[in-house]
């Protein structure tokens, strides 16, 4: 008679947890829900770019917005990361190639930089021509999700990014990003 007792009030409690759970929101919904919302702040593809206004080496403010109808490809280095360094010659060999219509920014990470000093020798290094602009606060980084260096993030004529690559890009990626216009 015991084990009868436990047995229905074992089977209540099973049949309660189910009925409970059916009723929750699984985890995986909720974690979905939260990158979502993170995705809204414009830093991913289809959305309104971020906008933000940074110093080049001289000082000089240069603000997103002053490109506003072209199409604005920001690349996100550090000059200690091998990728970055891997990566320069191709964003250098790219930049030759762009019409009036497309600028290639370089946005360098000083905050994560052992020294700003550091920055200037190694754009000399690669002979890359396209503005660097010095993020050392490290404001632009946190409002571009920026978690993993380098990334790069094509934004349109429109303000809108239409890709974003974390991790290196290549000769033929660059290439495919020109025949994207």
């Amino acid at each position: 008679m015991k084990q009868m007792l436990y047995f229905c009030a074992l089977f209540f409690l099973m049949f309660g947890i189910g009925m409970v759970y059916e009723q929750s929101e699984p985890v995986f919904q909720q974690v979905e829900k939260a990158v979502a919302a993170t995705a809204s702040v414009g830093a991913f593809e289809g959305k309104q770019a971020v906008p933000f206004t940074l110093k080049d080496k001289d000082g000089r403010e240069v603000s997103l917005q002053s490109f506003q109808g072209k199409r604005v490809i920001v690349n996100f280095f550090a000059t200690w990361c091998l990728p970055c360094q891997e990566e320069m010659p191709a964003l250098v060999k790219y930049e030759q190639t762009l019409d009036e219509k497309t600028i290639l920014l370089g946005v360098n990470l000083t905050s994560q930089e052992r020294s700003k000093a550091d920055v200037e020798p190694f754009v000399k290094h690669f002979n890359a021509n396209f503005d660097v602009l010095y993020d050392e606060t490290g404001e632009v980084m946190k409002q571009y999700s920026i978690f993993g260096i380098p990334t790069t993030v094509v934004i349109n004529e429109n303000g809108v990014i239409e890709k974003r690559i974390n991790g290196m890009v290549t000769e033929e990626m660059l290439e495919k990003i020109g025949k994207s216009k």
